[in-house]
This record gives C-alpha cells, sequence and structure tokens, in this order.
C-alpha cells in the first residue's frame, strides 16, 4: 500500500510539474511582406533535378498590394551543379527584369549564399564568381536590391518551377497576371496585406 501511495503521489508531483513547464508551441505563420511604395518584388524560384541535369526557373513580379503583375517559367538542361542552377536562374530573372525594363525591383529567392556574397564578397570568398555573375547583370537594372527569402514566402514561385521538373513542362512563357491554378494562393495571400 505505501508503494502504491508512493507511486501516485509521484505521478501527481511530476502532473504539476509538467504543466507548470509545459509550454505550448504556437505555429508562426511566415507570410510574404510586400515592397516598400514604388517597388516591386520579384519572387525567384529554382528546382534542379540532379538526375537529368535539368533546372527549372520560375519568377513571379507583385507589386505593393501584392497583385501578380508578371511571371514566368524556364527550363535550363546540362547543369551539373546546385550551385550553377542557382546562378544560371538568378542571372535569367534579372534579365527578364531588364528587358521589361523594370526598376525599383527587389529580387527575393532561396539564394542566401549568392546574395550573401554579393553582399559580402569577403565572408563568401568561395562564391566570388558567383557574386561578380551576379553584380554585373544588377548593373543593368535601376534600383535593383536582392533580398533573401525563406521557402515559406517564396512558396508560389517554387510551385510554378516545379511543374517544369516533376511535370515536364519546360517551354518559356511570360504572361501578364496570375497562373489561373494559384489564384487562390495569391489572393488569399493578398488578402492579408
Amino acid at each position: 500500500m505505501q508503494d502504491s501511495d508512493e507511486w501516485f503521489e509521484a505521478q501527481s508531483v511530476e502532473k504539476i510539474i509538467s504543466l507548470e513547464t509545459h509550454v505550448v508551441a504556437q505555429k508562426v505563420t511566415v507570410r510574404w511582406k510586400p515592397p516598400p511604395k514604388d517597388w516591386m518584388m520579384c519572387n525567384v524560384g529554382f528546382d534542379w533535378n540532379r538526375s537529368k541535369n535539368l533546372v527549372g526557373g520560375g519568377w513571379v513580379i507583385r507589386n505593393e498590394r501584392g497583385m501578380v503583375v508578371y511571371h514566368s517559367r524556364r527550363a535550363f538542361s546540362n547543369i551539373k551543379s546546385r550551385d550553377d542552377a542557382r546562378l544560371v536562374v538568378i542571372l535569367w530573372s534579372l534579365e527578364s527584369m531588364r528587358s521589361h525594363k523594370m526598376s525599383n525591383i527587389i529580387i527575393a529567392g532561396e539564394f542566401s549564399e549568392m546574395f550573401g556574397a554579393v553582399e559580402r564578397p569577403q565572408a563568401w570568398s568561395s562564391f566570388l564568381y558567383y557574386a561578380g555573375q551576379i553584380k554585373l547583370s544588377m548593373a543593368w537594372i535601376v534600383g535593383c536590391k536582392l533580398q533573401v527569402a525563406s521557402r515559406e514566402t517564396n512558396r508560389r514561385a517554387t510551385f510554378i518551377v516545379q511543374s517544369v521538373t516533376r511535370q515536364g513542362l519546360v517551354r518559356l512563357y511570360v504572361q501578364s497576371g496570375h497562373l489561373p491554378w494559384l489564384f487562390e494562393f495569391f489572393v488569399n495571400e493578398s488578402g492579408f496585406l
């Protein structure tokens, strides 16, 4: 009986300690943040299929209200490394901004090493070649900034890109407005702005 009483007492003490130290984890939703007034944001995504040496690139340009102005998709073949895949997609997106005569544009994507090398070359010495190529392309655009984006905030561009590597849709296109099949994502997201 004594062992039983001690066991029940230990359980109640453990429950109290558990309740006092229990922290409820809240899921923090990271949302896309619009660019400042008179700026546009170009979210850039890439997906590299190593076995096929195929890269899908895509970008989505949105204004300060979150409305899609343009979007595009492209396939690149014979790309042999992830870093080369990132570079070719970044350079293509910058060339696209230049050819569309965009200015005051923020290029955002999951490119922390590449963008870091542009901002702080001494800290990213192994990426100096990539940084040099990106800087050369940026020089042709008036008001061009780079911004590292999280996977969550860059999801829309990634969806477009995955249509290249996973569905085999390799045809290049540029279109104004949003994709019909992603309409709800963009509308719901801009509703939070």
